[in-house]
């Protein structure tokens, strides 16, 4: 592939057979760091940015945390706001019928909860601010 530029700087990218019949005659070779530039343009910080905030959020949604009794609940955003609301509803001995991360269902207590809820919350702080 040949890349050409216009005196606009737009690019053009012929083939060996449109260069040969005589496309490109009006334009400018471009160098290989040109073309390089061209094809992998330097990131900008925005794109960056986004990047990293794609990657947190994956992360997030991976959050897993593992309380002392050794339930493994899941610890994304969500699964924080049912914990959060489910221990603002409980009475100190109830309990309610959970999922845990691998599909089990258990009986959780309140303070359980609390538990897996302050450990995805320091799991999430630790990954939330830009490093």
């Amino acid at each position: 592939m040949n890349y050409l530029k216009d005196a606009t700087g737009a690019v053009f990218a012929y083939d060996e057979t449109q260069v040969a019949d005589g496309l490109g005659a009006d334009k400018t070779a471009m160098t290989p760091e040109e073309v390089e530039a061209h094809i992998n343009p330097p990131k900008t910080e925005d794109h960056i940015r986004e990047e990293w905030k794609s990657a947190r959020s994956a992360a997030v949604e991976a959050i897993k945390v593992t309380t002392l009794a050794g339930n493994t609940f899941d610890g994304d955003e969500i699964s924080q706001g049912r914990m959060a609301r489910a221990v603002s509803s409980m009475e100190d001995v109830d309990t309610v019928l959970w999922v845990l991360a691998d599909n089990s269902v258990i009986q959780a207590t309140k303070e359980e909860l609390k538990e897996a809820l302050r450990l995805a919350g320091s799991a999430q702080a630790a990954i939330w601010v830009l490093p």
